[in-house]
Order: structure tokens, then C-alpha cells, then sequence
């Protein structure tokens, strides 16, 4: 599953200007996920809200890489290097044949050509692809609900697949985004962004948001109760039958 989501999250770079470009839905707060260093600080100079400007302010000093984070990396012809690498405590990366670095400040937009500059120290003329990943968690009515790592040019859609897809009994047109106990977005708002291919960074989701999948009416279980009531009823009526 990690080499695939890799795979998928590099394939997304080539797309990653135009995806920028079309952003146009409303963040949450403290900025969209791939947002720019010129971005945060123009929010910073209109944000109103102490503690949203403060969080802004945050993530401008010590980037968004936090411990415990992934980066997908794909380095041409250095396989050793292409791998998803986890951000170590006191906000280091540490790759094969390369010393123990840190990310501190590097916000997820500034990735790409932060880690091809640092590699390019090492490796002659580098061709490489890094994205940060977002851990967000699939959970309700999917097939293997949990905590998934994804990139954040991601169609939203597709972290329900990542998770299994909807289960038996799951609703594609019944999810949420909730952010603890708040829900940030409602089954209705998100069957349109679903629809639209919006990604998980235009949604504004943030690590840790979950993505909660309902049930269809009634649900497979309904529908199984149905036809047992059903045919309790035709074997009733047939054993009645030959009885009397």
C-alpha cells in the first residue's frame, strides 16, 4: 500500500501547477496544506484571530513536517532513494548515504525543491520527485478503516478507495470531514467535491481530519432482514399449507 500511495503521490508532481491554480475553495484557518510561504504571510497580515494568526505564524517558522510525518521520495535511478522516508524526532530526515538532516521550516509546497537541492549534495545531478504526505484517518463504513498517509493533490474521492472503498453497507454520498468533534464539511458538501475531483488540499483538510463514511438506507444488513422476513413468511405459508 505504501509503495503504491508513493507511486501515486510522484505521478500527481507533473499535475501539481495546474492543481495550484484551480484552488479556489475556502481553507480552514491556518492555510491550505500546500500552501505558499507568500500565501501564509499575506494571511498573517489580514488574519483578525490571535490564535489563527499565531498557528500561521507557527507553521512559517517550523514548517509543516512534524515527527512521525512520510515523504514520498522518488530519486531517478537511485532506488535506495525512492522510498517513503518518516520524519524523525526533532524534525529530521535521515536517507541512505546521506547524513541526518533537518526539515525544520520547510513548509509541504517548498518540499520538492528543498529535498533536490539537499540530495544534489550528494548525488550528481538528481532527478527527484518529494511530496509530504497528509495523515488523515478513513473511518466508518469502509472496508479497512484506519490511519492513511496520502498526498495532498490527492482527489478526495480517492482516500475512501485507499481505505478499501465503501463497505457492504457504506455510502459514497454519505461522508463527512470532521475535525475532532466539529464537522468541517457535510455529506452534502462533499458528494459536490467528490463530483468536481476536488483535491484534499482545496478542501483545506488538515492532519488528523478524519473522513467519516455512512451507511446506505436500510444497508445490506436491512436488506438481508428483509429477505429472511420474507422467506419466513413463503415457509410459513407452505408448511401451513401441507399441513391443513
Amino acid at each position: 500500500m505504501r509503495r503504491l500511495i508513493l507511486i501515486f503521490a510522484c505521478s500527481l508532481l507533473s499535475l501539481a501547477p495546474a492543481t495550484v491554480a484551480a484552488q479556489d475553495s475556502v481553507p480552514g484557518r491556518t492555510g491550505r496544506a500546500m500552501a505558499s510561504r507568500a500565501e501564509l504571510e499575506s494571511q498573517v497580515a489580514t488574519e483578525t484571530d490571535a490564535e489563527a494568526r499565531a498557528a500561521l505564524q507557527n507553521r512559517l517558522t517550523n514548517g509543516d513536517l512534524k515527527p512521525g510525518d512520510l515523504v514520498a521520495l522518488s530519486v531517478i535511478e537511485e532506488s535506495t532513494l525512492t522510498d517513503t522516508f518518516t520524519v524523525r524526532a526533532g524534525q529530521t530526515l535521515l536517507l541512505p548515504n546521506i547524513p541526518e538532516f533537518s526539515v525544520k521550516g520547510v513548509l509541504r509546497s517548498e518540499l520538492q525543491p528543498f529535498m533536490a537541492q539537499k540530495i544534489a549534495q550528494y548525488v550528481r545531478n538528481p532527478q527527484v520527485d518529494a511530496v509530504a504526505l497528509v495523515r488523515v484517518a478513513v473511518l466508518g463504513a469502509v472496508g479497512a478503516p484506519g490511519f492513511y498517509t496520502v498526498p495532498a493533490q490527492m482527489p478526495a474521492s480517492q482516500v475512501v478507495m485507499v481505505a478499501g472503498g465503501p463497505g457492504n453497507q457504506g455510502d459514497v454520498n454519505k461522508v463527512e470531514l470532521r475535525r475532532g468533534e466539529l464537522v468541517v464539511l457535510e455529506e452534502e458538501e462533499m458528494a459536490l467535491a467528490f463530483a468536481a475531483g476536488t483535491s484534499v488540499d482545496q478542501l483545506g483538510v488538515q492532519g488528523g481530519d478524519q473522513f467519516f463514511v455512512g451507511n446506505r438506507p436500510g444497508g445490506l444488513r436491512g436488506a438481508l432482514q428483509t429477505v429472511g422476513l420474507i422467506t419466513g413468511v413463503f415457509t410459513g405459508i407452505y408448511f401451513a399449507t401441507r399441513i391443513f
